[in-house]
């Protein structure tokens, strides 16, 4: 193992790191001059290392003086409204008049809708987005024309031709480690370089976390850096609804996994029918504690029946497989019908079970075709799905989730395009399991839980011994070997 000056006296406040743990980190980052930094970096400069920050902060800088509003327009998932949240708290704060916009999943396409800014946005008013944008070059060019400024913020990947706006705070324009980042930490990240009082209150630390977990970005990086933020802060004083996050949040200040938080929060709030997913903002700005946790316990009571409905399609979806799709390495799915707000749910579910990317297509009121699509490993769905871009009215996402929209197409129609570009996509949608060290004896798990939080791009640590591969099973008090094949994510 390399010498790392001081490795071993780094402290996380839980532990110390182990020299196993450092042997992990030696194994994964073998190219790294310090494996511990490329693991848990210092806090970034963000303004440096994002793209067009300056031109954000001259934008609102503009507002101030000539008067106007900001329409913040964001995603309608976990990310985008842990986003809109962190948005409007930090530019409220300011003193701007926020206005948010979410679509409507069910009905609305992807982008930046101009019939859901009509009457809304106006000339001379600021356009930024959150976890949305970086191809609606519809949206935006009607924006500009309206008489609008317009400054994106997103993660997705780009999709060329890029729409007009007058700023992208896009970290795939830069490459790694931003590139980690989700979409509400691009716009926190943003908004803390120009407002640096912000930066690191319990308040947007909690929703940052929760936007970057729910939407299953690498535990890499910068997100390491926010996260670790987050366990380390005091969580006395939040309010109301964050509060019930922090308190339900599994283990935060010791080991805890993105799986153990998506089942315990995400999982709760969940899409469609019933869900939480359209209160979420007005939960989180709610500081009444008891009325927030009578919700979330109401919300608990709605999961569990979601939960059955969702046992329901999939075991519907499993029949209605697709064979050849299968044998590239892929599951697609076509229902005639799927509960409001589940379709995404569904490919989640199928991809982590079957351990396979997951395309989910239904058929719209309108007569268009949605997908909603989740990766695993390798597979990067977004490059999927934007490679194929002339054929969808809308689509996009980054590489775990991505979803599109198609008009004048058939099913049968899409199937076989679909098919046609898994033959020629140059990506391995099925991993190898990962083994980090070969052993004679199983050490003890407890030795890696330093290493915590687990999830997307750097899972629990894995060990051979014999022919027998043992994962570390995290639980919230407990820590164990299993023997499986399973990633662990």
């Amino acid at each position: 193992m390399r010498f790392w000056k001081n490795a071993l006296a780094k402290q996380r406040g839980r532990c110390r790191l182990t020299h196993l743990a450092c042997k992990i980190l030696d194994i994964r980052y073998p190219d790294a001059s310090d494996p511990v930094e490329e693991w848990l970096p210092p806090r970034p400069d963000w303004s440096s290392e994002l793209p067009d920050i300056d031109i954000l902060r001259s934008e609102l800088k503009e507002l101030r003086d000539r008067g106007g509003k900001i329409v913040l327009y964001g995603h309608d998932d976990m990310d985008g409204i842990t986003g809109i949240y962190i948005g409007q708290r930090i530019l409220e704060g300011e003193g701007y008049q926020v206005v948010p916009i979410m679509p409507i999943r069910v009905t609305d396409d992807f982008g930046l809708l101009p019939e859901r800014m009509e009457g809304v946005l106006l000339p001379g008013d600021l356009l930024l987005t959150v976890d949305y944008g970086c191809s609606a070059v519809r949206g935006v060019k009607w924006a500009i024309d309206l008489g609008a400024r317009v400054v994106i913020t997103d993660h997705h990947t780009l999709h060329y031709p890029l729409p007009p706006a007058h700023g992208m705070i896009n970290p795939q324009r830069v490459g790694p480690p931003a590139t980690y980042l989700a979409g509400c930490s691009v716009l926190y990240a943003a908004l803390v370089s120009i407002f640096p009082r912000w930066e690191n209150q319990p308040e947007l630390l909690t929703a940052n976390a929760l936007g970057t977990v729910s939407d299953r970005v690498p535990f890499l990086g910068w997100n390491r850096y926010l996260l670790e933020e987050f366990r380390k802060m005091d969580t006395g004083v939040l309010k109301g609804g964050l509060a019930v996050f922090a308190e339900v949040w599994p283990a935060r200040e010791k080991a805890w996994t993105g799986s153990m938080v998506r089942h315990a929060i995400t999982s709760v709030i969940g899409k469609g029918e019933d869900s939480g997913i359209e209160i979420l903002l007005e939960f989180m700005n709610d500081e009444n504690y008891k009325r927030c946790r009578k919700t979330w316990k109401r919300l608990i009571k709605n999961s569990r029946r979601r939960s059955y409905v969702l046992s329901e399609i999939f075991a519907q979806a499993l029949q209605n497989t697709d064979d050849q799709a299968s044998a590239y390495g892929m599951n697609l799915v076509y229902l005639d019908c799927i509960p409001d707000g589940m379709g995404g749910t569904l490919a989640s579910k199928m991809s982590r079970i079957t351990r396979r990317g997951t395309l989910i297509v239904s058929p719209r009121e309108n007569g268009k075709l949605a997908g909603e699509a989740r990766s695993y490993g390798d597979w990067d769905m977004a490059g999927f799905l934007v490679s194929m871009g002339d054929v969808f009215t809308s689509a996009g996402g980054h590489r775990m989730a991505a979803g599109f929209s198609c008009e004048g197409t058939s099913w049968s129609q899409l199937r076989e395009l679909l098919l046609s570009q898994m033959v020629s996509y140059p990506m391995d949608p099925v991993p190898v399991p990962h083994v980090d060290l070969v052993v004679d004896e199983l050490p003890d798990p407890a030795e890696f839980l330093c290493l915590a939080p687990f999830g997307g791009k750097f899972l629990p640590p894995a060990v051979q011994k014999g022919t027998l591969r043992y994962l570390m099973n995290v639980g919230e008090n407990s820590v164990s070997w299993f023997i499986t094949e399973e990633s662990g994510d």
